[in-house]
């Protein structure tokens, strides 16, 4: 149960930075530069949307990995997996097919981008947890 909640909240905490850096960090960028519409065929805003995927699952396989009872990298880079996961299940059970709105190759080569880029930022981010958890516990031996 402690390696679900670790995952979960490792979810939760790349959901949660990800809208920020999107609609509070990026959103006046998007605004000013590109109109209202978020998505369209311009580069930049695609990069932006990258970027802020890498940013958020770092932190979330981070969080992920330092909650973790044990196998701390594999619960972090999980939580990418799990995010992608959860979408797809969100879409049959709203009705909408598996994955709606990839009609063409360019939409599925940078879906595929994007999680390689998720996976590969919850990894660093879980050795970075992973790391984290060790610093802090030799530290808590040391004064103990």
């Amino acid at each position: 149960m402690k390696s679900v909640s670790a995952v979960g909240l490792g979810v939760l905490l790349a959901l949660t930075v990800g809208l920020l850096v999107v609609f509070g960090i990026l959103a006046p960028l998007f605004t000013r530069f590109f109109g209202l519409e978020i998505a369209g065929s311009t580069a930049l805003p695609t990069a932006l949307l990258v970027f802020a995927a890498a940013f958020s699952f770092y932190f979330g396989g981070m969080a992920a990995s330092y909650r973790a009872p044990g196998r701390r990298r594999l619960h972090g880079t999980l939580v990418a997996f799990v995010a992608f996961a959860i979408s797809p299940v969100i879409n049959l059970l709203t009705g909408e097919g598996l994955f709606p709105g990839m009609e063409n190759a360019s939409t599925v080569l940078l879906v595929a981008l994007v999680l390689l880029i998720s996976v590969a930022a919850s990894y660093v981010g879980a050795r970075r947890g992973e790391a984290l958890y060790a610093y802090n516990q030799n530290v808590s031996r040391r004064f103990h």
